[in-house]
């Protein structure tokens, strides 16, 4: 597998290596330290996925700038955001430039390993808990505000979902892949991607994560519970 590492940090870059060798032995990691760096190696390598953070200061370069110029080009090559800002406006811009996943620098190496696993097999974004957070915090009232909005004056958990569809948009605000809620409701993953599709209809949303956010919004998940430590939605 083959790992490319952008950060303007040296330290920070041998750090992440060894922390993504211990979880995949076979690992081959490639470094950068700027925007055309990590373009070059891009295109010169076939590489499996990439770890950059949002700000490569130094440069002057920025990470999400260089995320959307990959996704023009590789638009199949996961690209992990792995940063010390958790400012949802970073994160909100990342995940619709196509970022495979929003993760912080203290993240748990187990975590990292999550969120590198979940962006090779395509099963979702994995974000940090803090980051999601903060994506709930500024867009509780932005994502799908009549939904939340006219189930709090009803009374009801969410709006025209089937009880069917709120089972599987509490597991997914939980964290859990198409595969975990087929499995949790003894369904197909098939069917489970058609009512998810219907939510999102419903919802009026793009993506899982957006949909999570309102499904917390309207009190469906875990509102009240600690987050894991990293969620893949």
């Amino acid at each position: 597998m083959k790992v490319l590492l952008v950060d303007d940090h040296t330290l920070v870059r041998r750090g992440i290596g060894h922390v993504v060798r211990d979880s995949f032995p076979d690992a081959q990691i490639f470094e950068a330290s700027t925007a055309a760096e990590a373009l070059q190696l891009v295109t010169t390598e076939a590489l499996d996925i990439a770890l950059m953070d949002v700000r490569l200061s130094e440069q002057g370069d920025d990470g999400i700038d260089l995320l959307r110029q990959i996704r023009v080009t590789f638009p199949d090559l996961p690209v992990i955001m792995l940063t010390t800002y958790d400012h949802a406006n970073y994160a909100r811009r990342a995940l619709a430039e196509g970022a495979s996943g929003y993760m912080l620098k203290d993240s748990d190496p187990a975590d990292l390993a999550q969120a590198i696993s979940v962006a090779l097999s395509g099963g979702g974004n994995v974000l940090s808990p803090q980051v999601i957070a903060n994506l709930f915090e500024e867009s509780a009232t932005k994502v799908g505000p009549n939904a939340a909005n006219d189930a709090s004056r009803q009374g009801a958990p969410a709006v025209n979902l089937t009880p069917r569809e709120i089972d599987i948009l509490e597991l997914v605000t939980e964290g859990l892949s198409n595969r975990d809620v087929a499995k949790r409701l003894s369904l197909s993953e098939k069917t489970v991607k058609a009512h998810l599709a219907a939510i999102f209809r419903k919802l009026g949303v793009a993506n899982r994560t957006q949909a999570a956010m309102a499904g917390l919004a309207m009190g469906i998940g875990q509102s009240d519970s600690p987050a894991p430590a990293s969620s893949p939605l």
